[in-house]
Formats: structure tokens, sequence, C-alpha cells
């Protein structure tokens, strides 16, 4: 009897990297939805086509143990450089946690925003014959292992690395708009978007 294969059993990924990132306070969550969106546009992961947004999940529900909940996933793709043989997997999960609508004193006024916890989860994983050629293939699928392990070895480490720095640059641009600690000499996109979403003129 045929053994029964899941559709991504045989799908070769290799891990750049994963974080986390999380924040406890007055925070803005449609802002911050909103900016997280745009640099993932900005960077080629999606385009401006709502209905083309790989938001795969979306929960919310009200307890009373953590108040208003919410989950989120997103899962965005992305060819670099039109090759033919990898892309980037880049998987973001939100959870939010006791979220209550509040308002505070920004710059001598009052400004709408939320209280919460949120924490972002992030998998940066480079994803191997994208397209099945390989695996697909009656003659080369026998020797895709061999030329991913050997031959294109250094090519794969070096987009790992590759991958690595973007998905760090993702969270610094996170921790940025949060106000956390970052370790980049460079802030992500500081000038574009307002931390916390205070003094978004959406927000008056």
């Amino acid at each position: 009897m045929a053994k029964l294969k899941h559709v991504y059993t045989d799908i070769k990924y290799l891990e750049a990297t994963y974080f986390r990132v999380k924040y406890r306070d007055y925070f803005d969550m449609r802002q911050l939805y909103l900016t997280m969106h745009e640099w993932l546009i900005q960077e080629d992961y999606a385009t401006r086509e709502d209905h083309t947004f790989p938001e795969t999940y979306y929960m919310h529900r009200e307890t009373l143990q953590s108040g208003n909940e919410g989950w989120i996933w997103w899962r965005l793709k992305k060819i670099p450089n039109n090759n033919s043989y990898y892309r980037y997997v880049l998987d973001v999960d939100f959870h939010i946690l006791m979220m209550r609508d509040a308002e505070i004193m920004h710059e001598g006024r009052k400004v709408k925003t939320n209280w919460g916890e949120v924490e972002i989860k992030i998998w940066a994983k480079l994803e191997g014959d994208y397209g099945r050629k390989w695996r697909d293939s009656t003659i080369m699928k026998h020797f895709e292992d061999l030329f991913r392990r050997r031959i294109f070895f250094k090519d794969f480490q070096m987009h790992k690395l590759e991958f690595y720095r973007e998905a760090y640059r993702f969270q610094e641009f996170i921790k940025t708009y949060l106000k956390l600690r970052t370790y980049l000499p460079e802030v992500e996109n500081e000038k574009f978007f307002a931390p916390l979403g205070h003094g978004d003129i959406s927000q008056s």
C-alpha cells in the first residue's frame, strides 16, 4: 500500500533565523499592523493589492482571563534576484492579549491609542527548489540532494546570510516603532513611521 505524503513533506528548508518581539504598554495596534505591512511591501514580500496579501489566519475573541485576544498569521514569500531555485519564506505570527482602547496625552493633546500586550514571532527560512523542477523530474530528483549539499552549498549559505540580515532589519524596524532597544548602528526607517502611532494624522 502506498504511503501518503503531506503536500509539504518534501520541501527543502534551510532556517536562516527565528526571533520574537514582545511588548506590553500603550501602542496603536492598527498603526503597528499597517507599518509592518508597508515595510513588507517595500521589500517586495507583498503588493498593494489587499486580496493578494498572504494573511492566512485571523482570530479575535474576548475572554475573562485575557480580555481582547487576537491571533494573526502572515505567510510571505519572496524570490530574490529572479532566480529559479531558491526563495525567502517569512512566517509572521501575532499574538495580542488584554487589548483595550485608551487615551494618552501626547504633545499637549489627547491621542486615541491602545493598551495591551503583543508578541510577534518571525521565522525566516530559505526554500530550495520552490518550483519543484528537480523534485518532479524523473531523473533530476535523484541528484537534487547531492547538488544542494555540495555544488550549491556555498551559494545556499551566502543567500542564507543575506536573508538573515534582511530578517533582522525587519526586527529592528519593529523594535524602532515600539521604542525598544535596537542593535543596528542605523535605525531602520525611523523617519517614515511615527513610533507607537503617536503623532499620526489619523489619530487626531
